[in-house]
C-alpha cells in the first residue's frame, strides 16, 4: 500500500518511532485496532517532532495537508510547533516557512499530524508518506 488511509489509524497503538536524520527518514510502527501491524514511512523528511512519548501511545486521528485536512493557518501552526521545543523557539525562518507553505499547497510536501488520545503527538513534514 503506497498511500495511507488516515482513518485506519484511529485507536492504533504506536509501537516504534524511528528517526534516521542522515537519510532524512522516519518510521512509525503501529498496531491497528484489528491487531495488524502497519509501518508508516516518512521520506524526504524536512521537520519532525514528537512530544509526550510514553509507554502507551494511542492515535486519535491522523491529518494530512495533502488531503486538504489541515487549513493554511493550521499548516502554519504545525510547522511552527514541529520546529520548536517545549523550552525553545522555532528555528524556522520566515523565508523557509513561506517555501514550505507553498510546497504544501502545491503538493510537493506533506504535513502529517498524528493527534493522540493517549501519549505521543507527532508532526512530520516530508516529501512522501508510504504505508505497508
Amino acid at each position: 500500500m503506497s498511500i495511507c488511509d488516515s482513518s485506519e489509524f484511529h485507536d492504533a497503538e504506536i509501537l516504534v518511532v524511528a528517526i534516521d536524520r542522515e537519510s532524512a527518514r522516519a518510521q512509525l510502527k503501529c498496531r491497528l485496532e484489528d491487531g495488524q501491524i502497519r509501518s508508516v514511512r516518512f521520506e524526504g523528511l524536512k521537520a519532525f517532532r514528537s512530544e509526550d512519548l510514553t509507554l502507551q501511545n494511542v492515535v486519535s486521528r491522523v491529518l494530512r495537508s495533502s488531503r486538504a485536512q489541515i487549513s493554511r493557518d493550521g499548516v502554519e501552526y504545525w510547522l511552527q510547533w514541529a520546529t520548536s521545543l517545549s523550552d525553545a523557539d522555532s528555528w524556522l525562518t520566515d523565508e523557509r516557512k513561506s517555501e514550505w507553505l507553498t510546497a504544501c499547497e502545491a503538493g510537493l510536501l506533506d504535513l502529517v499530524v498524528v493527534e493522540p488520545s493517549a501519549g505521543a503527538q507527532i508532526v512530520a513534514l516530508c516529501e512522501r508518506v508510504d504505508c505497508n
